[in-house]
């Protein structure tokens, strides 16, 4: 290796990038004191506060240094959340011996970005302190970041330190919910361990997340050492890890280029970029992409246990390599230009992550084509200045036959500004344009698609994405439109869209399949976030073959807050592999608070095979007590296919954190497709489904009508309700009468309504069944859920003495209508105050106070005091008892009736 450039050398004129300061006042930095008054303005409760360096800082002057973020004071609230900015300077004399655990300039970090710096120094770990870092000691959850900061830290574990974990930038990494990130860094000094083992990293040292939670390790270098003693049983050298042990770890575009030096034992646990890793069922390991390294006589990793690291495997580079710019251009993913390696040749033997006016962007230069491939008899040549010829495009249907490059201005929005696309390479077009062009497009489907290729890359992002990079934020609007032979695979957001966040997306079936081998958030749409999911009809045949997938459903993958899916039904098939443990359903697999599932249906097959996984027709997992489900129906199928009892899986929500009844209520399933059970992680209680239904219930209406207006059913030709307004479903009321009149439009029923007019004969109406309800014809309407059809239909010739009202009616005293007061019988009670629009009622002078009904369909007349006569015995005047009321006055109850 040719000598290399320490930091100590570099000018304090690194590139800025990221973040500005926050809006709150940052605290100006500019001598040792002002770090350490702003280590204790952190350390005393405003872990949030932001900090600049304004100069240069020399810490030798110091006795001693309490970290940032110093839990060693007992607190755990003293994690460090806010943001640090370098602004290019160095600090130099970090020259300390550690009094405490968690030493580094940061000790514990949560949610927080550091950044912009360099840092040089010496530091000693005594006793059985766990975490040093270079930069940082410890990191937890809620996203704690390290960008562009450089370390020429010299970290000495004393004879006396039990099992530390030590690393070039970060100590260690435990995170339970959010990802870790470190992104440009790089680490010059020497790692010196002692010979009672630990993990060794020259970026970090030791990781131990929850299985599918990531710490993220781009653009890092290492060409530092690590030395020390090496017992092959308990400790762990890598150039970049020196032990991650669970959770997703990702490395990108590093180089790992230092070395290592070992007294005795052997070499098992030493590794180019980890030293040992460990596996977790395929939801934890490591993933490799286009990363590079320069042999040193050991192994990419020393041990590995559980599986296999995934990705492209770490490429051996040669010194002329890395001289010559070759390697910088391919860490830069082979971009001329690049903005996160530079290197200036003749003077850096190889490429570090910064420029900072010290380094030079590389370029490729020589004849391309557009893919920057060079063309025949062409060489490439790597400069610091851009000389090369590139051909045109070559642009056919929007892509680019060569590269495939897309070509932006093939389409162009319509007047409201929304694409219109009526073919399957106009949807590719567009999920490319809104993916690298303007994530707010909006599009339209103006004609059926019937898609012949696989979908690899979805609208918001590629299979796998991480959320938000590309998140979709426009409208898409199928119009009614269909979208069939869908095909895709993937890992995580895998579908037709990806991420979207701000988004509306509605208004379109779909049919295909979807293999969703890994990940989290796949279906129609994987991952949304305040987001408008309405009227999207899916088929897919969804299978999920292995244990690595995770929230999946037949329409929303994994819902992350603030989302109202409504208007959606699935009627395909998912099939969960055997071991899985995670959550599925056929409208959404996993909700969160703010998200709201209204009038959604499922109507199709769902099995599941491991006991452990939360399975629901609607909803698999509610992870609230805020969130919304109501206004649903499942009538599929959900079947447990393993051994035992499943421990979630029901026909609306299969498992629940604990939900408020007034947000999740009128849901209904029909009884025998599932568990009637869901899982209530509150109390560990089984609630039981309120909402179970017959099949005669279904085929009566009864369920159309009491999900309410966004289901219509024709009853006696549908099965089960649908949704949709075409058919809507009436109810005549807990009574079993009501009445009807409208002077527009004549009316046919079906169900098992009939409709009557009436006349009065002597004291009793009597009641004709009409059928057929021609306009303008006040009639009662009897039985219970009910269509009716407009139609245009000729006058009768009946004598009717119902009468009806298209307006509201003040009641004059002599009005009654229909009704039935508690404890009553129903009857025509006389009226007062208003009545409604479209109801009948009959007019009477006589002095009573109601009409009633009874088995013959007459109506009786009752006095004031309104007593049921049917049932009481009755008396003339003489006080005779009488089978029934005679003409004339009757004593019943101790009262005079007329009749």
């Amino acid at each position: 290796m040719k000598s290399k450039l320490y930091f100590f050398l570099l000018t304090a004129l690194m590139g800025l990038s990221g973040m500005n300061a926050s809006a709150q006042d940052p605290y100006e930095i500019s001598t040792a004191q002002d770090l350490v008054d702003f280590a204790t303005k952190v350390n005393g409760g405003e872990t949030t506060a932001n900090a600049v360096l304004t100069a240069d800082i020399d810490m030798s002057t110091l006795e001693s240094w309490t970290a940032i973020g110093d839990w060693n004071t007992g607190a755990v609230t003293s994690a460090y959340c806010g943001h640090f900015d370098g602004q290019g300077h160095t600090i130099k004399g970090f020259n300390f011996t550690a009094s405490h655990n968690y030493y580094a300039l940061f000790g514990v970090i949560s949610d927080c970005l550091i950044e912009n710096f360099i840092i040089e120094g010496a530091i000693t770990i005594n006793g059985n302190y766990g975490y040093a870092g270079g930069v940082a000691a410890y990191a937890r959850d809620k996203t704690p970041t390290i960008r562009n900061v450089h370390s020429a830290v010299n970290i000495n574990s004393s004879s006396t330190a039990s099992t530390p974990r030590i690393g070039g930038i970060l100590g260690g990494v435990s995170a339970q919910n959010s990802k870790s990130i470190i992104d440009r860094c790089s680490y010059s000094g020497t790692l010196n361990a002692n010979d009672k083992g630990g993990n060794y990293g020259g970026i970090v040292g030791y990781i131990l997340n929850n299985a599918n939670v990531s710490t993220d390790i781009t653009n890092c270098l290492f060409d530092g050492k690590i030395q020390g003693t090496v017992n092959a049983n308990s400790a762990q050298y890598g150039g970049i890890i020196g032990y991650t042990r669970k959770g997703i770890v990702s490395v990108e575009n590093c180089l790992s280029i230092g070395t290592f030096e070992y007294e005795e034992g052997n070499a098992m646990n030493i590794g180019q970029f980890i030293g040992r890793l460990t596996f977790d069922n395929n939801t934890s390991g490591c993933t490799f992409a286009n990363n590079y390294y320069e042999d040193m006589g050991y192994n990419l990793y020393g041990t590995s246990s559980g599986g296999a690291a995934k990705g492209a495997a770490p490429v051996e580079v040669t010194a002329e390599q890395l001289a010559s710019g070759e390697v910088c251009y391919l860490l830069n993913e082979s971009v001329s230009g690049g903005t996160n390696w530079f290197q200036t040749l003749n003077d850096d033997s190889y490429p570090f992550p910064y420029n900072g006016g010290v380094h030079d962007p590389i370029y490729a230069n020589g004849t391309f084509k557009c893919d920057m491939t060079p063309k025949e008899g062409s060489s490439v040549v790597y400069g610091n200045a851009n000389k090369s010829i590139i051909d045109d495009h070559d642009f056919v249907d929007g892509f680019c036959t060569v590269c495939g490059a897309l070509d932006e201005t093939w389409m162009t929005a319509n007047g409201e500004g929304s694409f219109e696309i009526g073919t399957p390479i106009q949807l590719k077009w567009f999920a490319a344009y809104a993916n690298q062009i303007d994530h707010a497009a909006n599009a339209i489907l103006t004609a059926d698609i019937a898609l012949t290729e696989a979908w690899t890359t979805p609208i918001g992002g590629g299979s796998g994405n991480s959320t938000g990079t590309t998140a979709y934020t426009g409208t898409f609007d199928g119009q009614g439109h269909s979208i069939t032979g869908f095909s895709a695979e993937g890992v995580g957001r895998c579908g037709l869209f990806g991420d979207v966040t701000d988004a509306t997306v509605k208004n379109f079936s779909i049919s295909g399949t979807l293999n969703v081998t890994g990940g989290y958030g796949s279906g129609v749409v994987g991952w949304p976030t305040n987001t408008t999911i309405e009227n999207i009809h899916s088929a897919l045949v969804i299978d999920v073959p292995n244990s690595g997938a995770h929230h999946t459903g037949g329409v929303v993958g994994s819902a992350r807050g603030n989302n109202t899916i409504s208007g959606c039904t699935f009627t395909g098939s998912l099939t969960v592999a055997d071991g899985s443990t995670d959550n599925f359903a056929g409208i959404a697999g996993y909700i969160t608070n703010g998200d709201k599932v209204i009038n959604c249906g499922n109507f199709g097959t769902i099995t599941f095979s491991a006991s452990g996984c939360a399975a629901g027709g609607i909803v698999g997992y509610v992870n609230a007590q805020q969130a919304t489900i109501q206004n649903c129906l499942s009538t599929g199928q959900i079947t447990f296919s393993g051994e035992g009892t499943p421990t979630y899986g029901a026909a609306v929500i299969g498992r629940t954190k604990g939900f408020s009844a007034d947000l999740v209520k009128n849901n209904f399933w029909l009884e025998g497709t599932a568990y009637g059970t869901i899982h209530n992680d509150k109390d560990g209680s089984e609630a039981m489904e309120t909402g179970s239904v017959t099949a005669e219930q279904l085929a009566s209406g009864e369920v159309a009508y009491k999900l309410g207006e966004a289901w219509s059913q024709i009853i006696g030709t549908d099965d089960v309700p649908a949704l949709g307004t075409d058919a809507p479903v009436f109810y005549v009321g807990e009574a079993g009468y009501a009445t009807l009149y409208d002077t527009t439009t004549g009316y046919e029923f079906n169900g098992d309504v009939t409709a009557s007019v009436a006349i009065l004969t002597n004291t009793w109406l009597e009641l004709t069944e009409i059928g057929k309800v021609p306009a303008g014809t006040p009639v009662i309407l009897m039985g219970t859920y009910f269509n009716k059809t407009a139609a245009n239909l000729p006058a009768i010739d009946i004598e009717n003495d119902l009468k009806g009202t298209d307006v509201a009616t003040e009641a004059d005293g002599t009005m009654y209508v229909l009704a039935k007061p508690a404890e009553k019988e129903v009857g025509f009670y006389k009226a007062t105050g208003t009545i409604p629009a479209g109801k009948a009622y009959f007019q009477s002078n006589a002095s009573v106070k109601a009409f009633f009904f009874d088995g013959d369909d007459a109506t009786g007349i009752e006095n004031l005091n309104n007593q049921n006569t049917l049932n009481t015995p009755i008396y003339n005047l003489a006080g005779q008892r009488m089978s029934k009321m005679q003409k004339g006055i009757n004593i019943v109850d101790g009262k005079k009736i007329l009749k």
